[in-house]
């Protein structure tokens, strides 16, 4: 599965390297950039909630949008 894209309800920002709460979710990652409303995640990136968790190498997170862009070897666990 290269690209995988997920419709997330609830807005969601990542710090590099130290998990960050906004509402339910937990995100990690070694690195993160902002373009916009984009931000670029990148390296070990996970996000998990109380419903599921996505690993990836990659993932774009789109605020305006709140859509999540998933490259690279990617899986999720439903919970």
């Amino acid at each position: 599965m290269k690209r995988l894209a997920l419709i997330l309800c609830v807005a969601v920002f990542a710090l590099a390297q130290t998990p960050v709460r906004r509402g339910e979710f937990r995100i990690t990652a070694a690195s993160a950039d902002q373009a916009g409303p984009v931000r670029h995640l990148s390296g070990n990136v996970t996000i998990e909630t109380d419903t599921f968790l996505l690993q990836a190498d990659q993932a774009d997170f789109n605020e305006d949008s709140q859509e999540i862009l998933a490259r690279g070897e990617v899986r999720i666990k439903v919970k």
